[in-house]
């Protein structure tokens, strides 16, 4: 295919290059050249003086005279004539040493500057001259010079315009007051005597403001005649000038009439036409002259040229503007700016169109067959695209890629899902700052983005979080693993980044869990020995302590003191078991619990107790009320309540505030039971939840650790939530923190729920009373196997102790006396019907 395309392309250029070269293309004639000097009256660019020396240069070039032209510009249609005497000066030093065998001399200012510097300048040079008005033949009398005059039939074409308009009976005159404005205006005079008075003739001249408002009132029946002329607008930076053309432009604008004018140059600029003088024709007539004068024939035999035969020439547009038909124009007019019918085009040129067109034909067919197999290219590009994006799309993954300026150029929906945009178009050309909320991230991103252009390195396996987009202000935390790679161009330069991100939310959260769990574990292996071994040190100080009371006064100085050893003692034995509950909670006790009861009751007991400025409220679900109940130890799930509570009061008891206890009903699917690390199915969340502080996310893993606490030294032992803890666990529920800081501390125990088959009472069956039994009693501490042993052995044999002669001893136990009377003798062991020493009471009769 493309090597067809390669001949046809050089076959079309083969028959281009067959067809010869126009005539004006043909090289001149071989000789020494010709130095001439070609003075102009005005300024390169100037349309007239261009013209002039294009004809000048094509005619002493079909005339086989080869000529070096030195072109000089007087520039006096911009500048006046006031440095004449600093252009002589300059001229003769930049010629001083340059011999010419002709001077050209274009308009008057210029042929009068010739004669008068021709003895200094170039004495023994012919002149030639053209474009010069009102002549004088007793200028160049005696003198090697001839030339063309600028004589325009001004008459000729203004009967032209008044057939042309009908009705008209008005010339107005437009031009300045210059040498060669004062020449053509004497000219139009002329006219207007050979017109015999048939039409009225207005002059007008000066500035071209004064001119354009006399020219704002003109009538149907008048016409303009414009005698080119230069404008000079003024301004802060020495003005600019306005040429011919544009100045007719301007008068033709504001006038509202059709415009004549001698000069075809100015056709194009709002100009109808006429018998139009062209520059290029005048200059061609100059060059004839010159080359005659070049070639030896003397200047005196070659007479002055005063009239031309000027052709008539019209603006298409212009024509088309005034409705004017080219029925009505003159016989041989020529229309410039009309569009070209074919069969004006050159034999050439139609045939080298003709073949251009076959070959056209040909590439086009190509180029179809080309179009059909890119087509069939497309539609299998699109469908690989297709199966791309949707690809990409199904991809679990985040990924997004950019441009060096960190600027998107597509990403997956993965990624706009996640960052709550509806659709992947809508990240292209933007940056990150555009769609995300600015914060840590998108720094982080757009240094990590940065980093990797800069080393050409990949990132991988880099982690961050950030709060999820798809909320509003507080949102969960979502972690994101990262890789970054660079994306590199043809020439092996990275021009951008691909990123891709994966949610590791619930991996991280799992290993929290897990390194929790671990940890919870490990602590409670540890606090289980260590309140093991501290329980048996406290028994013993207990017993021993109890004992030495019975010897002694209860109000003398060492009764006091071993009541503030036995005070001291029971609190650490109270510290003791919180840590056993933590460490070795035991199921019993368990039995199916409304807890929809015990959240009521709860409210109800906090409510008297709590200062006035917190509100406590409790908000029970009906569904969670007919849902069931749950296996449960009230009195654990009850203290699990208060130490939640406590923990909101302290935190609200300066502030005030709000302590909301609710119950509700859910169903935790199998991953989100995994991740609460129970099983699946119904279940009941008990919510405590405050208008505090909240917690802060830097404490949030520890809070559950034991003897973990943010209170002064006396205000809590850090065993309440780690309590918490251990009693959920152990009835196989969960706790999790919900809330942030600002927010309040939401705590949300999960307790799984029973059917209300299982939840009927069982009665646990009850231990039956034997006499006359014997007691075994082994321990491995030798200090409480001492105590014991004189508690439980010795009463027989030692004296009742004081306090017992005065009280019964029962009496620290529900009244219930285990001493018949009062009497100087301890009972002996079978009258102890006590199965232990009373803990709950803190006191008892020192009985087993």
């Amino acid at each position: 295919m493309h090597r067809a395309t390669t001949l046809a392309v050089l076959l079309l250029a083969a028959v281009l290059l067959h067809f010869p070269a126009s005539a004006s293309e043909a090289p001149p004639a071989s000789g020494a050249k010709r130095s001439v000097l070609v003075l102009n009256s005005y300024h390169d660019g100037y349309a007239w003086s261009d013209n002039i020396v294009e004809g000048l240069r094509l005619e002493l070039a079909e005339r086989g005279v080869p000529a070096d032209l030195f072109l000089e510009y007087l520039d006096t249609k911009r500048h006046g004539q006031q440095a004449e005497g600093e252009l002589f000066r300059w001229l003769e030093a930049k010629y001083r040493d340059q011999t010419f065998d002709l001077v050209v001399a274009s308009d008057n200012y210029a042929f009068d500057f010739a004669l008068d510097h021709r003895e200094q300048l170039f004495p023994e040079a012919p002149l030639v001259f053209c474009g010069v008005n009102d002549f004088d033949p007793a200028r160049i009398q005696g003198l090697p010079a001839t030339g063309v005059l600028e004589n325009t039939d001004v008459a000729a074409t203004l009967r032209v315009a008044r057939r042309l308009h009908p009705g008209t009976s008005r010339v107005v005159v437009v031009g300045d007051d210059s040498v060669t404005g004062r020449a053509i205006r004497a000219q139009v005079r002329q006219a207007e005597e050979q017109l015999g008075g048939s039409l009225d003739f207005e002059y007008l001249h000066g500035s071209l403001e004064s001119m354009l408002e006399d020219l704002r009132n003109l009538g149907s029946g008048d016409i303009v005649f414009y005698i080119p002329f230069f404008q000079r607008e003024s301004d802060e930076h020495g003005g600019r000038f306005f040429d011919p053309g544009e100045v007719q432009a301007r008068v033709a604008e504001v006038s509202g009439r059709p415009v004549y004018s001698t000069w075809a140059f100015l056709l194009g600029h709002g100009s109808v036409g006429g018998k139009l003088i062209s520059g290029v024709d005048h200059g061609r007539l100059t060059g004839g002259l010159a080359a005659r004068l070049l070639r030896g024939q003397a200047p005196s035999s070659i007479p002055v040229v005063r009239e031309a035969d000027n052709p008539y020439l019209f603006d298409y547009n212009e024509l088309q503007r005034w409705r004017v038909p080219e029925t009505k124009l003159p016989e041989g007019s020529t229309i410039v700016n009309a569009p070209k019918a074919f069969y004006e085009i050159s034999k050439e040129l139609f045939w080298t169109g003709l073949v251009a067109f076959i070959l056209l034909t040909a590439l086009s067919a190509l180029l179809i067959m080309n179009i059909l197999r890119r087509r069939r290219i497309e539609e299998r590009l699109k469908g690989q695209l297709s199966f791309l994006e949707i690809l990409m799309d199904t991809i679990p993954q985040l990924v997004c890629w950019k441009d060096a300026d960190q600027r998107y150029l597509g990403a997956n929906r993965t990624f706009t899902e996640f960052f709550g945009l509806s659709d992947p178009a809508d990240v292209i050309r933007r940056s990150d700052e555009q769609f995300m909320k600015s914060g840590r991230f998108t720094e982080w991103a757009a240094a990590m983005d940065r980093e990797v252009l800069r080393t050409q390195k990949s990132k991988l396996r880099a982690r961050v979080s950030l709060r999820d987009p798809r909320q509003e202000e507080g949102g969960e935390t979502v972690w994101l693993e990262v890789n970054k790679v660079p994306l590199y161009d043809a020439q092996g330069k990275a021009v951008g980044t691909l990123s891709t991100a994966e949610n590791v939310t619930r991996e991280i959260n799992l290993e929290r869990q897990l390194l929790q769990s671990q940890k919870m574990e490990a602590i409670g292996a540890l606090a289980g020995g260590v309140a093991h071994d501290f329980n048996n040190i406290l028994t013993s100080i207990v017993n021993s302590t109890e004992l030495a009371m019975m010897d002694v006064d209860e109000e003398s100085e060492a009764g006091r003191d071993l009541g503030r050893v036995l005070k001291a003692a029971q609190r650490g034995k109270r510290l003791v078991e919180q840590i056993m509950a933590f460490s070795r909670p035991s199921q019993e006790g368990f039995r199916p619990t409304n807890l929809a009861e015990l959240v009521r009751e709860t409210a109800g007991l906090l409510t008297p107790s709590l200062p006035r400025n917190i509100e406590v409220s409790a908000q029970v679900d009906p569904e969670a009320e007919e849902a069931g109940r749950v296996m449960v130890d009230p009195t654990q799930i009850y203290q699990v309540l208060m130490n939640l509570c406590t923990n909101a009061f302290q935190a609200m008891r300066e502030t005030g505030g709000r302590l909301t206890v609710s119950l509700s009903r859910m169903e935790p699917d199998c991953e989100e039971a995994g991740l609460l690390r129970m099983r699946a199915g119904p279940a009941l969340k008990l919510t405590v939840a405050d208008t505090g502080p909240g917690i802060d996310p830097a404490i949030a893993d520890k809070i559950f650790d034991p003897f973990f606490t943010t209170k002064g030294k006396h205000e809590g032992t850090g065993l309440g939530l780690s309590v918490v803890l251990g009693v959920v666990k152990n009835h196989g529920g969960a706790v999790r923190l919900a809330g942030g800081p600002g927010d309040g501390a939401v705590f949300e125990i999960i307790l799984p729920a029973v059917p209300a088959a299982e939840g009927e009472a069982v009665e646990s069956p009850r231990a039956t009373g034997a006499s006359g039994a014997s007691l075994l009693f082994v321990e491995d501490d030798q200090d409480q196997l001492a105590t014991t042993r004189a508690c439980c052995g010795g009463w027989a044999s030692r004296p009742c102790p004081p306090r017992a002669r005065t009280r019964p001893c029962g009496g620290w136990r529900s009244g219930v006396s285990i001493w018949s009377s009062p009497t100087s003798t301890c009972p002996a062991r079978a009258a102890c019907s006590w199965p232990a020493t009373s803990a709950a009471a803190g006191r008892g009769c020192p009985c087993c």
